[in-house]
């Protein structure tokens, strides 16, 4: 098995990553605790392995949308950036519940969340996290919208199991 590849030079991307990385994680932390620890890791490992899933079928060989970060061989910053999608889905989430968000507001909060998620991606295509060919930054909203709305889907699965196993004890 081959280490990881360091990245050939050290520029604005892996910076990206590094700042992004230090304030969605000193956000978390700051901000006050909503859930259980269990569920927290969930969370944040739900949206790492979506973004995971995504990019490498986006990205793959065979279909090669885009690039993340300097090549298209997998370097350890490819998979350092899948850390920093892990506190937006907890975000998301610690959002949705903050705000109370029910019935109609649900598909208003996905589509609000999906444009942010776009934005966002385009601050790291700026910062060439990304580098595209044959991928535009419109077509993420619509994988956003999927995204967000599984990622619901997903919370309330947990959250159900966990009401379930805490109160049969």
């Amino acid at each position: 098995m081959m280490p990881l590849q360091l990245p050939t030079t050290f520029d604005e991307n892996e910076w990206f990553i590094i700042i992004g990385l230090i304030l969605s994680y000193s956000l978390i932390l700051w901000l006050p605790k909503r859930f259980p620890l269990s569920l927290t890791i969930l969370l944040l490992l739900f949206g790492s392995t979506v973004a995971r899933i995504y990019d490498h079928l986006l990205s793959s060989p065979d279909l090669n949308l885009y690039n993340i970060m300097d090549s298209r061989k997998y370097e350890l910053f490819d998979v350092i950036s899948y850390f920093l999608y892990a506190p937006f889905s907890y975000l998301y989430i610690y959002f949705y519940e903050k705000l109370n968000i029910r019935g109609f507001w649900i598909l208003l909060y996905i589509v609000i969340s999906s444009i942010i998620g776009t934005l966002f991606e385009g601050v790291n295509a700026l910062f060439h996290v990304f580098n595209y060919h044959g991928w535009k930054l419109s077509y993420s909203f619509s994988v956003y919208l999927g995204v967000q709305a599984l990622t619901l889907l997903f919370y309330h699965m947990i959250k159900h199991f966990h009401h379930r196993q805490t109160t049969n004890k």
